[in-house]
């Protein structure tokens, strides 16, 4: 399968990737690891935006996912975690994907109210001490949500592929709602 999660700063998104990798036996492809990962040296200008919040370049983010596709875990199917994030990169996706003959099976978008994604992410940021989860930044991350990443959920409703799930719950019981979304078995705790 090839799925997209779609969701806010703080849904889940990284988590349930991980649980539904393991079921499905697909990689999780995690963008904002991967920029992250990268030298700080080599991409500081980069480093410098997504520690603040904002994305990284549409190019930039199009050419690293490109190259990890191109893997030979990913032939079979992948779960994409932070991809796409803009209607650029939607659109040049859509592209690659046509170009390659294959097509997403899913869009999974975790609904998750406001209240519980800052207490997530003040969570997240003392245990995992990321810049990108400090407080000041938080109503940023938001507002660059709405504005750039919300306007997918159009561009994928129109190809009949979102499957809204509601993220506030626990991580298991998220999990539990997408393997039925999915129609796949629930896993036991």
């Amino acid at each position: 399968m090839r799925i997209i999660f779609i969701g806010p700063p703080g849904a889940g998104k990284g988590t349930q990737c991980e649980l539904l990798s393991k079921a499905l036996n697909v990689p999780h492809i995690g963008t904002g690891g991967m920029l992250r990962a990268l030298d700080a040296q080599c991409e500081n200008q980069i480093h410098l935006r997504i520690d603040r919040g904002h994305f990284a370049p549409d190019e930039f983010v199009l050419e690293m996912v490109a190259k990890r596709l191109s893997q030979p875990d990913s032939e079979l199917g992948y779960l994409l975690d932070g991809f796409p994030r803009t209607l650029v990169q939607a659109n040049a996706f859509d592209e690659q994907l046509r170009d390659s003959a294959m097509k997403l099976d899913h869009v999974l978008h975790l609904r998750v109210t406001a209240e519980v994604l800052v207490e997530r992410l003040r969570k997240r940021s003392e245990e995992e001490n990321r810049a990108d989860d400090a407080e000041e930044f938080i109503r940023e991350r938001f507002r660059i949500y709405d504005v750039r990443t919300a306007p997918l959920l159009d561009h994928y409703r129109k190809q009949g592929l979102v499957r809204d799930i509601d993220g506030a719950d626990t991580a298991d019981a998220v999990h539990a709602s997408i393997c039925r979304c999915l129609e796949l078995p629930v896993r036991q705790s």
